[in-house]
């Protein structure tokens, strides 16, 4: 009984923390725009990446996330446009996320391209409380079998890239329409739809002929919740094979491989490990990325200083 209690309890001091951010992800250097929608086109080639996560593997409702994105470049305008569709499963909950991206670019120089960009798009929350066991049959929260309501948003971010360096701060929710008021509009307080702030940044070093190092970082803040930060790091032997660790502050350690194939596939695996009181209880978390690139060009010039 008080092994039940406490992976109970444990799940839900850890849920409240995750119910209150939006999807989290190893790769999330892969994949900029689907944080920040002026990342959206800013690289030469068009990508289409897919994730997929299954968070403490083996643990009844734990939660389960993926999704596709895509975006592309309109050099001829300076534009870049792109979506996304993801799924979120949490309990008895899911989420669908379906957005569409645009972005403006203005180049600095030749190298230097300062970007701002939009997103607009809908949530779809479902929650099936026919699915629950509970105690109180007259409990009013599940006096029906479910909940359905769909909750338009729309978000702004702010993108820099130079060579292999980028960082950008994004609001991809910064309004949303409260679920509980369909005729009123909320910046901070629709239930569960929150405001996320991010700020991202990376750079890939080269050290030499063979080696290089990919750092990613992304900083994650929402009210009324601790902030959270989420650091990558990934060694490539000759832009083929990569290994690489990461930390994430909400209480995970990774460690993933990346394997590009002519740099017009990208194929990544990664395994987390909780820190936090569940590891005695969950089998990890799985996470896979697979990316492909349409017409990738190398940004590198080939004087580019090494370290």
């Amino acid at each position: 009984m008080k092994k039940s209690c406490f992976i109970l309890s444990a799940m839900l001091t850890t849920g409240i923390a995750f119910s209150q951010q939006e999807y989290s992800y190893t790769f999330f250097g892969d994949n900029n725009s689907f944080f920040n929608p002026a990342a959206t086109g800013v690289k030469d080639y068009a990508t289409l990446t897919g994730q997929f996560r299954k968070q403490w593997f083996k643990f009844s409702g734990s939660p389960t996330s993926g999704g596709v994105t895509y975006e592309a470049p309109l050099k001829k305008y300076n534009m870049g446009l792109g979506g996304i569709l993801y799924q979120d499963h949490v309990g008895v909950t899911d989420q669908t996320n379906a957005a569409a991206m645009y972005s403006y670019h203005i180049r600095l120089n030749e190298e230097h391209t300062l970007s701002f960009g939009i997103n607009a798009g809908i949530d779809v929350v479902n929650t099936k409380y026919d699915r629950l066991v509970y105690w109180d049959m007259y409990d009013e929260v599940f006096g029906s079998d479910y909940i359905n309501f769909v909750v338009p948003h729309f978000g702004i971010g702010a993108f820099y890239s130079f060579h292999e360096f980028y960082a950008g701060v994004s609001i991809p929710r910064m309004v949303s329409i409260n679920a509980n008021q369909f005729n009123s509009v909320n910046f901070t307080n629709a239930p569960s739809l929150v405001s996320h702030y991010y700020a991202t940044t990376g750079y890939k070093f080269r050290l030499d002929n063979d080696f290089s190092l990919k750092t990613a970082l992304l900083l994650k803040y929402t009210n009324n919740v601790k902030p959270q930060l989420d650091i990558s790091l990934l060694g490539y032997y000759k832009n083929t094979i990569g290994l690489g660790v990461a930390y994430k502050s909400l209480g995970f350690a990774s460690a993933f491989l990346q394997y590009n194939y002519k740099d017009a596939v990208v194929f990544a695996y990664g395994f987390d490990l909780s820190l936090n009181p569940l590891y005695q209880h969950s089998k990890g978390s799985h996470e896979i990325m697979l990316q492909y690139r349409f017409g990738f060009k190398s940004r590198i010039p080939k004087d580019a200083p090494s370290i």
